[in-house]
């Protein structure tokens, strides 16, 4: 095995993660100014309730994946309309610690359902890895990697060049004057919201396979959307 090779492809499977996290934390952050540290919980979520109905319950692994995508998405909504927006007028900082808090819930939560040992689920790519120059990579890794490239340029497009994008671009841009020129807001954020648990999931979907997941994935995968964020300059596009 070439460890140079190797390191490359596990660089690019890693930061096809770092793009699928950073990319979601960005676009709640632009659009609410809430630094999200219980973003990375979807893709927790996503991880435990799928291999819980996968391999607990016997559902079919597309069924479990279905229905674990649901429950993080509704965990990221219900967290924006039913925790944060309701407490809008409160300060910036006390927001960011109660997304800490609610972090720190689902983690609880993770634990009394599937305990403290790191749980997985069947890869959705199966069949003899890809060599590459002394490289090995498995099928799950190269979609993972196709996928964060094709994701980023997906939602580069979608701001650039749809009404629903531009209207979300111009709430995280100024949102006083996006709604003085009929941009709701509110459902802009509330999309931003929904994009992010969406990519934390597809996060979750394509890596748990390779790596499992336990109750503290969470906040180590916000740490990596952070870091993504950061070298892109918080923004959602580069």
């Amino acid at each position: 095995m070439n460890l140079f090779t190797q390191a490359v492809i596990s660089g690019l499977m890693i930061g096809a993660v770092y793009t699928f996290l950073g990319i979601g934390l960005v676009l709640v952050y632009r659009t609410s100014r809430i630094l999200n540290l219980a973003h990375g919980e979807t893709f927790a979520i996503t991880g435990v309730v799928a291999a819980l109905l996968a391999t607990k319950a016997g559902l079919p692994l597309a069924v479990s994946l279905a229905l674990a995508v649901l429950v993080a998405l509704a965990f990221a909504l219900c967290l924006h309309r039913f925790v944060l927006r309701p407490r809008a007028e409160w300060p910036a900082g006390t927001l960011i610690l109660i997304t800490l808090g609610a972090a720190f819930v689902v983690r609880g939560l993770l634990i009394l359902a599937a305990g403290t040992d790191p749980v997985s689920f069947p890869a959705l790519f199966a069949g003899a890895p890809l060599r590459i120059a002394g490289g090995v990579i498995p099928l799950q890794g190269i979609a993972l990697v196709l996928l964060g490239f094709g994701v980023s340029t997906a939602v580069g497009v979608y701001l650039a060049a749809t009404r629903p994008g531009k209207q979300l671009l111009a709430a995280a841009e100024n949102p006083f004057a996006a709604e003085l020129l009929g941009v709701n807001v509110e459902r802009a954020r509330l999309t931003a919201y929904a994009i992010g648990g969406l990519l934390g999931a597809l996060a979750g979907i394509l890596l748990i396979p390779l790596i499992a997941v336990d109750f503290q994935s969470g906040l180590a995968m916000t740490l990596r959307g952070f870091i993504a964020a950061a070298i892109s300059g918080m923004s959602p596009v580069g």
